[in-house]
């Protein structure tokens, strides 16, 4: 019967049971609920043999159970849609769908035109975001897919060449920064991994290929810190370490870190990638089915596996010696663009401590050769900045040259009363420090020019100074910390006592020599210069130029203080000698000698040569002593001194050096000699003729009587005479002033040679000679202080 219920042991899938009609397929529902109730019945039964055997047992009851369940529902569903009007709108639709595939293509198109538009906007979001470089990398590759895709279609779109314009300049910003990320020292290895898989990926590279680029990123960075770095210390130091960290970066990535990232972006095809699919922008969830087959299933294909260890190993050290030769010659640029000390010996410290720190472990370089390299090249420069300094003591030449050449007699007073107005008006607050300093000024001559000149000479000597606290610090460091080798290997590392005496002794001591050539050096320039300067001074012949000389004279004695102060170190040894010897200073001295004695000379040779010539010295009435000596100078005499003191004051008190002063009285005792041999000469000359006009007289009468003749000299002689004690007295009492404790033999034998010859021609006993002497010590014991400046 058509309404029996067929066996359903007999149907090979389930799918026979609906060929029947609705009657029968419920029949057999009923048939099935009532198996599956009978051997239920049976199960309970056969339940008992064993705990574990029942708990199979229930287990698989519930599983039976629940497909059961699931067996229901599919069926309560089938026998809902199970109707004419359900069946016949399913075989309309699965009609048309079969017969209308331009539909399907019009739907591929718009689905792969759809997410080809939004992918810029997704690169672009990822690159402003910073986010995954590699994720953005993926939507460009996926991208180039679509538009082969779409420029194939004959409804190619307009627009489709801007959208291409527009990810080539995205696919460029990408590689721009990538490759800062590469270069970037603050990366870590993930991040760099990720940023390399991206570079292969958009560059089809393989490892070998991706490692050459990621030196050549890192060697250009480094060059870029070292060329025109304003500061040098902070980006030499940062490229030092950029090279350390290339050296382990590359150690750490490459060959197997990389390797393993790039065999991971095999795993699946793009558009499955969880990232690609978490992109809202580009709607996979509608319109990923609709893509092209090509598209879907793209899996990269990177060749992983092509880089090996030792080709790894060899071009990191062809790097490393590249990377230390850029940068050494970046160094060396750098330096000759540092003009200040300090900031070279900072950089210095900074790349020394760098290196031992790290231990230079870059592969095919051995650290002591790199260590002596910076050495010499750091070494080299603060010579040359030594040599550079003392070479600008020429500016101290060029002012004393510009002072002398803009002269004008309208000066400020240098030389004015120490007590005057203008130095009672000085501010005496801090301690009286503006006016202490303005006296102390005021005696010693350094008036505005004085300080020009010393101004430039103490900003010379202390820009040269400055290298003695530099090498106090060199020589102050301690390595001891940072020279620690930690890893165990000590021939591949700096020995601590050996880099200790190479930085902390051996370099200081190049630098101290060095710079105790360049002042040397600087010194006998200024030597020169000034020896040109005076010669010129010495031979003019102008009014006026004894003021120059005073200024010269000063601007000698301020710098001659000064030198000693140039001494690097404290030992006695070491001390600068000064740079103005007696060859240059002796003619500065004998024209302010000659310019101070010649007036009063010629003064004191009017006076004594024009003095009256009556029988007896006018001060012969001051006499003592039996027979009667002078006891005081002459006018004359006294005023001599008197202008000569005057004269020298008026050049200034602080010019009477004992050096100067020795050349003074040298000199004013020759120009004195000389006038009291003419004196002497001419008084005795008198003399002889008051004697031959007495021997004329006394023949003419020769009545007169022997007791009548005069006793002693005749009266005209006696004056002679007394002016030549007076004379002699003045010799003694002026020579107590003019004597020199280093007196020139000449100048002393002269003076010996015409008090014998006065002598002879007074007749003067011993005694006589001795009290005249005497007299004319005690007097300059008693005035001496009126000449001070002469003592």
């Amino acid at each position: 019967m058509a309404s029996e219920a067929p066996d359903p042991r007999t149907f090979s899938s389930w799918e026979d049971a609906f060929k029947y009609p609705v009657p029968v397929v419920r029949k057999l529902e009923n048939q099935l609920r009532s198996n599956a109730t009978d051997n239920r019945e049976k199960l309970r039964s056969l339940v008992g043999a064993s705990y574990r055997s029942l708990l199979d047992t229930a287990e698989t009851i519930i599983d039976m159970e629940n497909r059961m369940q699931q067996v229901e529902t599919k069926l309560a569903r089938v026998g809902q849609r199970c109707n004419s009007r359900g069946v016949d709108r399913i075989s309309s639709n699965a009609t048309r769908m079969v017969n209308n595939s331009k539909a399907r293509e019009r739907y591929t198109f718009a689905s792969q035109l759809s997410v080809l538009q939004n992918c810029p906007t997704v690169i672009s979001r990822l690159i402003r975001e910073k986010e995954s470089y590699l994720l953005a990398v993926k939507v460009l590759v996926i991208s180039r897919l679509l538009y082969k895709a779409l420029s194939q279609s004959e409804d190619k779109p307009p627009f489709l060449d801007q959208i291409r314009d527009r990810l080539s300049a995205l696919r460029n910003n990408l590689l721009k920064r990538i490759d800062k990320r590469i270069s970037s020292k603050s990366s870590e290895v993930p991040i760099l991994v990720e940023s390399m898989c991206a570079y292969a990926l958009i560059t089809s590279s393989a490892p070998t290929d991706v490692l050459r680029h990621f030196h050549h990123v890192r060697m250009e960075e480094i060059g870029s810190l070292l060329k025109g770095a304003e500061d040098l210390t902070n980006n030499g130091i940062a490229a030092l370490k950029l090279c350390l960290q290339t050296c382990q970066d590359t150690q750490a990535i490459f060959p197997r870190r990389l390797a393993e990232s790039l065999a991971r972006l095999k795993a699946h095809p793009l558009l499955q990638d969880p990232d690609i699919q978490g992109l809202h922008e580009l709607n996979l969830d509608i319109h990923g089915r609709w893509l092209s087959n090509e598209t879907r299933d793209y899996t990269p294909w990177p060749r992983h596996d092509e880089l090996q260890r030792p080709e790894a190993e060899r071009l990191l050290i062809v790097w490393s010696k590249q990377a230390m030769s850029t940068f050494l010659k970046g160094i060396k640029e750098g330096l000759l663009r540092l003009l200040s000390l300090r900031e070279v010996t900072l950089l210095r410290q900074e790349l020394f401590e760098t290196i031992i720190l790290a231990g230079i472990r870059m592969p095919g370089l051995k650290p002591a050769k790199v260590l002596d390299d910076l050495r010499d090249a750091i070494n080299s420069q603060l010579g040359s900045l030594v040599h550079s300094r003392a070479r600008d003591i020429d500016s101290v030449v060029s002012e004393i040259t510009k002072r002398l050449e803009n002269w004008h007699s309208a000066g400020d007073d240098a030389n004015g009363l120490l007590w005057s107005p203008s130095s009672l008006s000085v501010e005496i607050s801090d301690g009286g420090q503006s006016f202490k300093e303005n006296i102390i000024s005021k005696q010693q001559g350094r008036d505005e020019r004085v300080k020009g000149v010393t101004t430039a000479y103490d900003k010379w000597a202390e820009s040269v100074l400055e290298v003695k606290s530099i090498v106090k610090s060199m020589r102050e460091a301690r390595w001891d910390d940072t020279f620690a080798d930690d890893s165990g290997d000590s021939g591949d590392e700096f020995d601590l006592d050996s880099s200790q005496g190479l930085l902390g002794n051996d370099d200081p001591l190049l630098l101290e020599e060095t710079a105790q050539e360049a002042l040397n050096n600087a010194l006998s320039s200024l030597q020169k210069d000034t020896m040109d300067i005076v010669r010129q001074l010495t031979a003019k012949e102008q009014y006026g130029s004894i003021e120059q000389v005073i200024f010269v004279l000063r601007v000698v004695r301020e710098i001659g203080d000064r030198v000693p102060r140039l001494a690097l170190q404290d030992r006695k040894s070491m001390r600068q000698s000064t740079p103005f010897t007696s060859s240059l200073l002796d003619p500065l001295y004998q024209t302010l000698a000659q310019s101070t004695i010649q007036p009063t000379v010629q003064a004191y040779e009017r006076a004594i040569t024009t003095s009256p010539q009556s029988d007896h010295s006018p001060d012969h009435i001051l006499w003592e002593g039996n027979p009667p000596l002078p006891i005081q100078p002459s006018p004359s005499a006294f005023r001599f001194l008197r202008d000569l003191s005057k004269r020298m004051g008026a050049y200034g008190s602080d010019l009477w050096a004992p050096s100067v002063t020795k050349v003074l009285k040298d000199a004013t005792k020759n120009e004195l000699v000389r006038i009291w041999c003419g004196r002497s000469e001419l008084l005795r000359n008198r003399a002889n003729a008051v004697n031959g006009a007495h021997g004329t007289v006394d023949t003419s009468e020769p009545d007169q009587k022997e007791e009548d003749k005069p006793e002693g000299p005749p009266k005209g002689e006696e004056g002679t005479n007394d002016r030549q004690k007076q004379l002699l007295f003045d010799m003694f009492y002026i020579l107590q002033f003019l004597h020199a404790p280093a007196a020139q033999p000449a100048s002393e034998k002269n003076t010996g040679k015409l008090v014998d010859e006065m002598r002879e021609g007074l007749k003067m006993e011993d005694n006589e000679l001795a009290r005249l002497r005497r007299n004319a010590t005690d007097y300059h014991k008693r005035t001496y202080l009126l000449f001070a400046l002469l003592l």
